[in-house]
């Protein structure tokens, strides 16, 4: 297949008007990968924006001659099979970003992505922009309340999107929990088993309702998890992860190295916030835990009396331990220690302890 950048100004040379060329050009973005408003092109040639926008139509009508389409049609089958991979809809820029190997070689793609040299990569996808309008086989849907803007090859799609989408929504709700992609995947296999993994990904990643967090995790958009709003809920989704107590300077490093963002977390906000909030418990020295996990707030002989006041019973010295361990993160004789207090524990003949009354 020809390059279709060559391709795209091949055919914008056949446009005989000079104006009529500009506004092409600068309507796509076909010369540095910026889109401009019919306002801004309006302005600059002294005419309304109704003008621009008949002037638009002319120039595209001129390059639908068959002469023209016939050169794109490589374009459009490569397009088009990448459509139904993905369930006939998928979200513009993705899409996009998917095609690009179409005008570069995937190395260079990579080179040009780590030295930040994008707007050649914004070039191209201004190419398929361009392209794509002129094809009467797709239709890109601007951006709604629950979809970014998309292109799609079937209206029918949409529906499938939208009933595919609500559908794993109301699931994740059920499970109160952020889902990994094959458990996404797993669950959508159930319920629209018709449906290729491809499809399912790429009707969640147009979706506004549903997002994936930096750590893979699919969940609502509103979710803590998923849209942290500092540094509490960024611990949080790091403890969660981690799935076992976590230093508070292991809590921030894995913060900016996992959560970044323009402000840094520092060990002492991240400590203080903690300590404020009810989904984390202190179990040990600076050690934080999720509260969801069954460890309890307080010291040591605190949990004691709660264990004792919840069983109503007299219990031996190794049902304590095992018990509070379970809650708190501290050695054996710390607890032994303090069951030697007499003004809170009472130790029977037999040897187990009590509250003293």
């Amino acid at each position: 297949m020809q390059n279709i950048l060559n391709l795209v100004n091949e055919a914008i040379q056949i446009i005989p008007n000079s104006r009529t060329k500009e506004v092409i050009v600068r309507r796509f973005g076909l010369k540095d990968g910026k889109r401009h408003t019919l306002e801004a092109i309006g302005n600059d040639h002294g005419i309304t924006r109704e003008r621009v926008r008949q002037i638009e139509e002319g120039g595209l009508a001129t390059l639908k001659q068959a002469k023209i389409m016939d050169k794109f049609q490589p374009v459009f089958k490569t397009v088009e099979n990448h459509m139904k991979e993905h369930g006939e809809l998928k979200k513009e820029h993705k899409l996009y970003d998917d095609l690009t190997y179409v005008c570069f070689p995937v190395k260079e793609i990579e080179r040009m992505k780590k030295e930040g040299d994008l707007s050649v990569l914004d070039k191209c996808h201004s190419a398929f922009y361009f392209i794509m309008s002129l094809g009467n086989k797709f239709e890109r849907l601007p951006e709604s309340d629950q979809f970014y803007s998309v292109w799609t090859s079937s209206k029918n799609s949409v529906k499938t999107a939208k009933k595919t989408v609500d559908s794993l929504a109301k699931h994740m709700e059920g499970k109160k929990q952020v889902l990994s992609k094959e458990e996404l995947l797993s669950a959508a296999k159930v319920l629209f088993p018709e449906l290729s993994p491809k499809a399912v990904h790429s009707y969640v990643d147009a979706s506004k309702n549903i997002e994936q967090n930096h750590l893979g995790h699919f969940g609502l958009v509103h979710w803590p998890e998923i849209s942290p709003r500092g540094v509490k809920d960024k611990a949080y989704i790091v403890l969660k992860n981690a799935g076992k107590p976590l230093h508070f300077s292991e809590v921030t490093a894995e913060i900016n190295k996992v959560l970044p963002s323009g402000r840094q977390a520092y060990m002492q906000t991240v400590h203080n916030e903690l300590i404020k909030d009810k989904r984390f418990v202190l179990v040990g020295r600076g050690l934080y835990a999720l509260a969801e996990w069954g460890y309890e707030p307080g010291t040591v002989a605190q949990t004691i009396v709660q264990l004792l006041k919840k069983e109503n019973r007299p219990l031996s010295k190794e049902e304590i331990v095992k018990n509070v361990l379970a809650k708190r993160l501290v050695k054996e004789n710390t607890i032994l220690i303090n069951l030697q207090n007499r003004k809170i524990f009472s130790r029977t003949d037999s040897g187990t302890y009590l509250l003293k009354k």
